[in-house]
């Protein structure tokens, strides 16, 4: 099985490292610039679960071809557009998962891709790129779900997900894909919003009664709006969050959030205002969401001036 990774990141040089450890044909698919920049370091992982470096195999966009069986993307969600071009050499070959950040990515691939090769996917995980490179996963989370949104899951992905349960890292196969990508998005609009609001860790929020009063609402919120677009979270599930977001030991910072730190671009538009407008489209006014949105708004605007 042949294995291509759009991105080195937090989650595709996690998860796809993990997968070239095992002995598993992997190759990342990284821009010009990246390249030297990995190939004299490698990639090098620092985690609770083991630490450890790899010299992968890389290929930039001028040398992709249609050879691999399953595609990881793993892009931030503003570049979706530029990995859909960089990716046209692969139309109609292998199974695509993206692991971005809410929904509406999925309806923008169906529209370029075959659809029945667009698979869902999840990834529960905190892990940033310091300035040296090295990816750093932080907590316990280090989990991958991914599945077919039509119909069985085939013969290809569960051959996938038989490799995947062979490394360190958490691996499910769901058959309920879209339920899961709905759930994600209620977690990390949480602790996205409430970390990038704050500009501080999940366990300096929550140590006080009004921060996990805070916590409580938003993830209330988000539910609300998932649950009116046709997907009312799990009761196993909403638990599982609720004591991940009020964990007296939780170091968690969201991705968004070191972004901010190191004065980037953020995903804000893909992970707030489109749950925003969902949520508005059912008559629902999100009060919460609406407020990280517009500090999100004056951070984009701090940038231009």
């Amino acid at each position: 099985m042949k294995i291509l990774v759009l991105g080195a990141g937090g989650i595709g040089g996690f998860f796809g490292s993990h997968l070239h450890e095992i002995g598993e044909d992997i190759t990342f698919l990284v821009r010009e610039k990246r390249k030297p920049i990995i190939e004299k370091k490698g990639i090098q992982i620092k985690s609770p679960i083991g630490d450890f470096s790899i010299q992968p195999n890389l290929i930039t966009k001028n040398q992709l071809t249609p050879i691999y069986d399953i595609i990881l993307l793993t892009c931030k969600s503003y570049n979706l557009n530029e990995v859909i071009t960089d990716l046209e050499p692969l139309t109609g070959s292998g199974i695509i998962i993206p692991f971005l950040n809410g929904q509406t990515h999925l309806q923008k691939l169906d529209s370029h891709f075959n659809k029945k090769n667009i698979y869902g996917g999840v990834a529960y995980i905190s892990s940033n790129v310091d300035e040296d490179g090295v990816i750093e996963h932080i907590g316990k989370n280090n989990k991958l779900t991914f599945g077919s949104r039509i119909g069985k899951n085939s013969d290809l992905i569960k051959d996938f997900y038989k490799r995947c349960i062979k490394t360190k890292f958490d691996a499910s196969l769901s058959n309920n894909i879209d339920q899961d990508v709905w759930e994600k998005w209620i977690f990390i609009a949480t602790v996205a919003g409430a970390t990038t609001l704050f500009k501080t860790s999940l366990d300096q929020i929550n140590r006080s009664r009004e921060g996990i009063k805070f916590l409580m609402g938003l993830f209330h919120e988000c539910c609300q709006i998932s649950k009116l677009n046709g997907f009312k979270i799990r009761d196993e599930v909403k638990k599982i969050h609720e004591t991940f977001f009020v964990d007296k030991n939780s170091k968690v910072k969201a991705s968004m959030l070191i972004d901010m730190e190191r004065k980037s671009m953020t995903e804000h538009e893909h992970i707030f205002k489109e749950f925003i407008n969902l949520g508005n489209s059912k008559k629902y006014d999100p009060i919460f969401l609406n407020t990280i949105y517009l500090n999100m708004l004056v951070y984009e605007n701090s940038l231009l001036n």
